[in-house]
């Protein structure tokens, strides 16, 4: 009898571990289907930046996201750009602009990955549930498939509109913290967005 209750339990933990993974699966499903279909994303948004000391600085600012790798995220005294091709980081306070090839191994932090392409780069997880800025969400740890500067990372997504909400993003040497608000799909973002005109009196370093 012993021996038979002991198959009962662990058939029962077996069957709830299967079912914890078919629910992260048909999460993510669902965000992707949201994604899938729009061309555009612009959010507001918090950023917290904690060093491997422990250190933190926050700032905020506002995201455009468009398909085929175009983001550009303005926040404090850096705005970021890039076409996919080129990638831009100016400084308005150091008056300085730093231009680079786009540069993509699979797990380098994009924005365009953790909304429209993570299932194609991480192992996904179930990692319980948690109310962001008074959305229920559900917690999914991403594990990256191969090795990269990205060692782990979770994402936080609304029950009930399929939207992620909170990405956090770690490496050896930092976490760095997205919390979105005001998420607006489909916005109709100019492709001019995504590309960087650096102003007159500005240094400019090229490193392409």
């Amino acid at each position: 009898m012993r021996i038979k209750k002991i198959a009962i339990l662990l058939f029962i933990i077996i069957l709830s571990n299967i079912t914890v993974a078919q629910d992260a699966q048909e999460i993510i499903r669902k965000v992707q289907s949201k994604y899938e279909n729009i061309t555009d994303a612009k959010a507001t948004f918090t950023q917290t930046l904690k060093g491997s000391g422990g250190k933190g600085t926050s700032s905020s600012g506002v995201i455009y996201i468009k398909k085929q790798d175009l983001y550009r995220i303005e926040a404090g005294n850096q705005i970021i750009v890039t076409d996919g091709v080129t990638s831009w980081v100016y400084s308005p306070s150091k008056k300085q602009v730093v231009i680079d090839n786009y540069k993509d191994d699979g797990n380098t932090f994009s924005p365009n990955k953790f909304l429209f392409n993570y299932p194609e780069n991480f192992y996904s997880d179930l990692d319980g549930e948690e109310i962001i800025g008074g959305k229920d969400c559900y917690v999914i740890k991403l594990t990256p498939r191969s090795g990269g500067s990205v060692k782990s990372a979770k994402i936080w997504i609304d029950k009930s509109e399929d939207l992620i909400r909170k990405i956090t993003i770690s490496t050896n040497q930092s976490t760095n913290t997205y919390t979105l608000k005001d998420i607006s799909l489909d916005a109709g973002i100019s492709s001019s967005k995504f590309t960087f005109s650096p102003p007159s009196g500005v240094e400019v370093i090229d490193l392409r």
